[in-house]
């Protein structure tokens, strides 16, 4: 009886072996496998909420109350896109009298500088006639028909027509100058009173409005909020292992909500990590194109998954697990010339395993034991 239980003990293992290693390989498994070229990576996933790309805090430094506001919140400002479009109207009419006073000035003394000119002109007139008349009582002198007195009566003349000219001059060149101050004056005016429109960049969108007409303004204080909503950003702090990877491999983003994919780019690495953290903060930007909005949805606010593929820190390889083997109570691996080298399983992902490879060389081709 001792006898016939062993001989059914060795034919049950005979059996499965040859039931074991007579099962068909897939077509598709390859007969040798180079390991180092299959590192094992680990999945990181960050959330991150959009936000826009842009935000503008409109605020006057002039003490003075508001006039008209001419946007309500929700409203996107008109025009060409990059310019400048008025927001809000400031009481001006102090600064538009002014401003009329300064214009007035301005001609009066445009006036008085022709008038200095058209001076300036007669006298050079004058002086060309006096020199003249000198050059005749010269030439009559010499030949003894003029007296030496009429000769200086001449050149006084002469002389006082000169300075009567230079003084001409200098009225033709304070008249210019007093043209200038005047048009400087009114230029202030007019900067005081564009001061007192305050403008936002078309195409934003009012987010706040925190004035209304009649209100005063306190200098530095918001009056309204512009954002820029042609693109969105998200920021997450990073380590320094995926900052290397993120250069190198794509960043998966999917909205939260439907788990639709955005596309988005690296906009901003930041150079100085967080003291607490070691972490550096990364800001993605992402286009307005990519984002399907629903109804009430700005853009900003919303959650997404992001996810990054990094090389896992343990430096392991993954291995399919038909060509891992066992002596004894150590786990070995085969390469193309029969030598066997031993490797440390850390885990297993289904048909494989994460393996540390040991003294196994970085261009080893392992094949089946």
């Amino acid at each position: 009886m001792p006898i016939r239980r062993i001989t059914v003990f060795y034919t049950l293992i005979w059996t499965l072996s040859v039931t074991s290693f007579c099962c068909p390989l897939p077509t598709d498994s390859p007969d040798s496998w180079r390991p180092f070229d299959h590192p094992s990576v680990s999945t990181r996933t960050f959330s991150a909420f959009t936000r826009p790309g842009r935000a503008l805090t409109v605020s006057s430094d002039i003490p003075q109350r508001v006039q008209q506001v001419l946007f309500d919140e929700g409203e996107t400002v008109p025009g060409p896109f990059g310019s400048m479009v008025p927001i809000i109207l400031l009481d001006s009419s102090v600064e538009m009298e002014l401003l009329e006073g300064a214009r007035i000035a301005l001609g009066i003394s445009k006036n008085e500088e022709v008038r200095a000119e058209l001076s300036a002109r007669k006298m050079e007139t004058t002086v060309r006639i006096i020199r003249r008349d000198l050059q005749r009582v010269r030439e009559l002198h010499s030949r003894g028909d003029a007296s030496e007195s009429a000769l200086d009566r001449a050149i006084l003349a002469e002389e006082e027509a000169q300075v009567s000219l230079e003084i001409a001059r200098v009225s033709r060149t304070d008249a210019a100058s007093t043209v200038l101050a005047a048009a400087s004056r009114v230029a202030v005016m007019e900067a005081r009173i564009d001061k007192l429109t305050l403008k936002a960049p078309a195409g934003w969108r009012v987010e706040q409005r925190l004035t209304e007409p009649g209100a005063g303004v306190v200098p530095g204080a918001p009056l309204m909020v512009f954002v820029d909503l042609s693109y969105y950003e998200i920021e997450i702090p990073m380590a320094e292992d995926e900052i290397q990877v993120l250069s190198t491999s794509p960043l998966q983003i999917q909205r939260v909500s439907s788990g639709a994919s955005i596309a988005g780019t690296v906009q901003f690495v930041a150079a100085i990590p967080d003291l607490l953290t070691k972490r550096r903060r990364v800001v993605i930007q992402i286009a307005a194109e990519e984002i399907d909005l629903e109804l009430l949805e700005s853009g900003g606010g919303i959650e997404l998954k992001l996810s990054l593929e990094v090389p896992d820190s343990s430096g392991g390889v993954r291995i399919p697990a038909r060509f891992l083997g066992r002596r004894l109570e150590q786990w070995v691996l085969k390469t193309e010339d029969g030598r066997l080298h031993v490797v440390t399983p850390v885990r297993s992902d289904g048909d494989g395993w994460i393996v540390l490879a040991g003294d196994l060389p970085a261009a080893a081709v392992i094949v089946e034991p």
